[in-house]
């Protein structure tokens, strides 16, 4: 007061922890993946992981179309097989957001590679005709197929059926020709 009287007590506060203010931080990595065509449905795909002081729910935004995420695990997983034709590429952002509705977001890529999984068509004839006692090593047929389809590393030949030992057949060109 005015006359210089000085009372004192003792006070006490009490510090409330502040709500998070920061939203997740994503600790995964490598965001453009190659997976092989005709990967499996419920495949693993990709695992993001985010750390934050509070719980962290996953989700899927963007060009998701065939895939799924686990919310708590983070784990994207295919919802039907990797189909190239179909789809070859997928564009998407997982969201992490903690329990304060505080979020980041990671985006991601996934390629699908491309594999032979359409077979070649058989494009020549299905039958021919030869002369009878015909020289040994004379072709007598030639097969032809087309496999346009998707990629393909070529087409080998060979033969089957009851007849198929008394046949030889040049497995590059499709040349069928009597055995000596």
């Amino acid at each position: 007061d005015a006359s210089g009287n000085i009372d004192g007590r003792q006070v006490t506060i009490d510090v409330e922890p502040t709500p998070d203010s920061l939203a997740p931080v994503f600790s995964s990595s490598e965001v453009n993946i190659d997976i092989d065509e005709n990967s499996a449905q419920d495949d693993i795909v990709y695992t993001a992981s985010a750390s934050d002081d509070n719980d962290v729910i996953y989700t899927l935004k963007g060009d998701s179309e065939g895939l799924d995420i686990n919310s708590i695990s983070g784990e994207i997983y295919l919802t039907s097989s990797a189909d190239y034709e179909a789809k070859p590429e997928y564009a998407f952002t997982v969201v992490a957001t903690d329990s304060m509705g505080k979020e980041s977001s990671q985006a991601v890529s996934l390629q699908i590679t491309d594999i032979d999984d359409a077979a070649p068509t058989i494009t020549s004839a299905n039958s021919g005709t030869v002369d009878e006692n015909i020289a040994a090593d004379t072709v007598i047929y030639t097969a032809t197929a087309d496999d346009s389809a998707d990629i393909s590393d070529g087409v080998t030949f060979s033969l089957s059926g009851a007849d198929a030992d008394a046949l030889t057949i040049d497995a590059n060109t499709g040349e069928v020709a009597i055995k000596q």
